[in-house]
């Protein structure tokens, strides 16, 4: 396998030069301008913070790089385990969060070595699409508190939006969070598709913002980190 591996690299970097050099490295910029807003927003999605999803998003890249093989492999932060770490967050805690990623990474070892991943072309399309729908509305949810400037209680969404409602939560918006998101928001919808960037931009401009007024800011929340 190893003298396979060697090979490989061979191959790929056979002919390489300065021009391609340059292109890997624009694609390398275009690819951390969308990942870093990213892994900010999905380590605080998963109940750590911010620096714990920038630093797990650079070392899985940097090991992805150099274990995977495939020319058009696609890796990078995502939100499908946004979605469970945060429940297993509020009532495991970040031992919890860090135990159910090395479990995940671990199953999908197995399945690479069993070469399952075949089987997810017999997914139907609206499995999928219903998949990924209902995680980007969890993870919605997930970022009300943050928005608004609120806090609610519970373990898992639904939870926390009804005790909003209970009394155990508080729906009193912070009018400088909301200000900063709605800020956030229409930078991303203007900014020119066509410029990367556009989500880098915004929230360094609602972190800078958030330096001049007392609002929990994503990297200096009250959570745990967790390291890869």
């Amino acid at each position: 396998m190893i003298k396979k591996y060697i090979s490989d690299l061979k191959n790929e970097f056979r002919g390489y030069n300065g021009k391609a050099l340059s292109q890997d490295l624009m694609a390398g910029l275009t690819v951390a301008a969308v990942a870093l807003p990213l892994a900010l927003a999905f380590g605080v999605s998963s109940g750590a913070d911010a620096a714990s999803g920038l630093i797990t998003a650079i070392t899985a890249g940097i090991v992805i790089g150099i274990l995977s093989g495939a020319s058009y492999q696609i890796s990078g932060p995502t939100g499908a385990m946004a979605a469970i770490l945060l429940t297993v967050s509020a009532k495991y805690g970040i031992t919890g969060v860090l135990t159910a990623g090395f479990l995940s990474g671990a199953v999908l070892v197995i399945a690479a070595l069993c070469r399952v991943g075949k089987l997810v072309s017999y997914l139907p399309a609206p499995v999928i699409t219903g998949f990924t729908s209902g995680i980007a509305i969890i993870i919605a949810l997930g970022q009300i508190d943050n928005f608004f400037g609120t806090k609610s209680v519970g373990d898992n969404q639904i939870a926390k939006i009804g005790s909003y409602f209970s009394g155990a939560g508080s729906f009193v918006p912070n009018w400088w969070a909301v200000m900063f998101g709605v800020l956030v928001v229409v930078i991303m919808i203007v900014y020119p598709k066509k410029w990367n960037g556009g989500s880098v931009l915004a929230g360094g401009n609602n972190r800078g913002a958030g330096h001049q007024h007392d609002i929990l800011r994503a990297g200096n929340s009250r959570r745990g980190r967790c390291y890869p």
